[in-house]
Formats: C-alpha cells, sequence, structure tokens
C-alpha cells in the first residue's frame, strides 16, 4: 500500500464564484444581470463616441493630428479602443459561461425531478392440458417452472379458480392443490411449479378450465385444461 501526499488545498475566487452558484433562479438572475450589463454598457460607449466625435470635429483638426503616427495620444486612443474592446469580450465570455451554467443546472435539476422508469413485465398465458381424458376419481399432476429475470425478489402467491365445465358445471377448487403456492422467488432463480388434480368420482363429463393466478401480480397466468370421460 503507498501513501500518497496530498497537495494542500487553495481556495481561489473561481471556488468562491461557483459555491455561490446555489439554484437555477440564481444562475439565471446572474446571465440576466451580466447580458444586461453588456447591452447598457455597448449602447453607453456607442453614443458616447457619436457625441464625442461631433464636439471633435468643431474644435480641432481631426486629420491632421491622427495623421502623425508617433502621436502620444494616438497610441492612447488606439491603446484605449483595444482595453474597451477587451473589457466587452471579458463580459460576453462571462455572460455566455454563466448561461452555460445556468442551462446545466436546469438539466440536473430536471434529471432529478424526473421519476426512474422501471421496466413492466408482460402478462403471458400458460397453457397445462392433459395428453389423454381423465376419469371421475383419477389423480393428475401438472407441472411448469417460474423464472425471475429481474435483479431483485419478487413475493410469488399463487390462487386458483374452479374448473369451469360446460352448462356451467364446476368442479370445486379444493380438487386443485399448488404446491408451492406462497414463496419468495430470488433473482435470477428457476423454480418449479406442481398442481396437483384429484377429480372427484362424482365428476361429469366435459371439457373444464381453471386459472392459477399471482395473487400479487397478474404476469402469473396458467390455464388449466382438461377433460372428463
Amino acid at each position: 500500500m503507498s501513501n500518497k501526499k496530498k497537495e494542500p488545498f487553495r481556495k481561489t475566487l473561481t471556488d468562491d464564484f461557483l459555491n455561490a452558484i446555489k439554484s437555477e433562479e440564481l444562475l439565471s438572475g446572474a446571465q440576466k444581470v451580466v447580458n444586461s450589463a453588456v447591452n447598457v454598457l455597448e449602447e453607453e460607449i456607442a453614443a458616447g463616441i457619436l457625441a464625442a466625435k461631433k464636439i471633435e470635429k468643431k474644435i480641432i483638426d481631426v486629420e491632421d493630428i491622427r495623421s502623425d503616427p508617433d502621436d502620444l495620444m494616438n497610441r492612447i486612443r488606439r491603446d484605449t479602443h483595444e482595453a474597451v474592446d477587451l473589457f466587452l469580450d471579458a463580459l460576453s465570455a462571462i455572460s455566455k459561461q454563466v448561461g452555460n451554467l445556468a442551462s446545466s443546472a436546469d438539466k440536473e435539476t430536471n434529471s432529478k425531478d424526473k421519476p426512474v422508469s422501471e421496466t413492466k413485465k408482460e402478462s403471458t398465458v400458460t397453457l397445462l392440458e392433459t395428453e389423454h381424458p381423465l376419469k371421475p376419481g383419477q389423480l393428475e399432476v401438472f407441472k411448469f417452472t417460474l423464472f425471475e429475470d429481474s435483479e431483485k425478489s419478487t413475493r410469488i402467491k399463487l390462487q386458483k379458480s374452479h374448473l369451469i365445465g360446460p352448462n356451467n358445471r364446476i368442479i370445486n377448487s379444493r380438487a386443485l392443490k399448488v404446491i408451492p403456492k406462497d414463496f419468495n422467488l430470488k433473482a435470477k432463480e428457476e423454480k418449479e411449479i406442481g398442481i396437483q388434480l384429484k377429480l372427484p368420482k362424482n365428476a361429469l363429463p366435459g371439457n373444464y378450465n381453471a386459472f392459477i393466478s399471482d395473487a400479487n401480480d397478474n404476469v402469473i397466468n396458467v390455464l388449466l385444461k382438461i377433460e372428463v370421460i
């Protein structure tokens, strides 16, 4: 294990400025203030330059003075104009940077407010049926498999319906036994479910249907089809 020496932390003016930005409202307001300041400054400078030029032409010979490249005042004038341009460019850059920060803060806030969407499982129906007709009093066992494909455990509570036949004939759900019927299905776990059918001795002939479903969710639906002769 190696030990690294930590560099001393130096707080700068930039750190203070960034720490002061705590909300999108502050960023948006700062952007508006800077933009307004730049616009007002440009307008005032432009108006001042026009007024000064008018007065200058009335008092002095402008062309004669500016024709001398070595004149000290000419150099000051050029340097002053460059300084003003640099100042305006700096203000514009600050305005754009504040705008970018405000936009980033707004996107981050919106992403936090949006709920995380969960992938919904599709409801499917599994069909279980016998290969041959059943007789009253006969015992038959059906099997199917459940698989939890998500990353979390799911509580399963299987429930059964009556067997419904022709002319609304009913074989009571007591004839069905689900094993197991109440359990936790762990992430990536596969579990075999058994359905035991014990037909009553007085069961009438016909085609019967029953449903096995999950009481906690509608994803699991098993259709049991049998024929009694």
